[in-house]
């Protein structure tokens, strides 16, 4: 599960957003900037690294931010808090585990996910397959929804390939979020985009915007 919390500008082309989600079965604050691409028509990219905290350290983090913070407006290197800088908040009542992401648009599109790197801890406890054939089911840009044959873990990298229309569609996507238990033989995967080619972008904006 992946679920978008807020978001704040940290200069002019980058902003750094809130999400939560689950890592190993914890629920887990993401911390992720994401930068404004000329190359990709303005869009923001994700970094490649976040900064992952578990909810249940959130209140020792905030008391070390608080204090942190006050010691630096007593020394005149910050100014005292005025409204809050958070945009877009998202609704927390929903912010419980699931194995299904907010996404938009419905869609059943054949998919072949290839291998790109697994989590570290995965190895050699779990052998994943190089390559395995899927369905995407809901679709974003930011993210998708795929069933799988195969379980592949949280924070694994994947090369997605598919057909939109008449164009060959590619991308790099990380699991951010698999069910625990297959259902008729398939695991649902909730994905987020870390590539998109200019092509792929475009054919997936006019998929996203076409008729739900």
């Amino acid at each position: 599960m992946k679920k978008d919390l807020g978001r704040v500008s940290r200069n002019d082309s980058e902003e750094i957003r809130l999400s939560l989600r689950e890592v190993r079965g914890e629920l887990c604050l993401e911390l992720r900037v994401y930068t404004r691409s000329a190359h990709h028509g303005g869009t923001p990219i994700p970094d490649p690294e976040a900064i992952v905290v578990p909810v249940r350290i959130l209140p020792d983090l905030c008391r070390v931010l608080e204090q942190s913070h006050d010691r630096l407006v007593k020394e005149g290197l910050a100014e005292k808090a005025g409204e809050p800088a958070t945009l877009c908040l998202g609704d927390l009542q929903a912010a419980t585990p699931n194995t299904h992401s907010e996404l938009g648009t419905s869609v059943k599109l054949p998919v072949q996910c290839y291998l790109l790197k697994a989590p570290p801890d995965t190895w050699p406890a779990k052998t994943l397959p190089g390559h395995v054939a899927g369905e995407i089911r809901d679709v974003t840009s930011g993210g998708a929804e795929v069933w799988l044959p195969e379980q592949f873990p949280i924070s694994t990298h994947l090369a997605i390939l598919m057909r939109i229309g008449e164009m060959t569609f590619r991308a790099q996507a990380e699991v951010v979020g698999a069910a625990p238990h297959p259902k008729d033989g398939h695991y649902c995967h909730n994905l987020q985009w870390l590539s998109l080619s200019p092509q792929a972008e475009a054919a997936l904006s006019k998929l996203v915007a076409g008729p739900r």
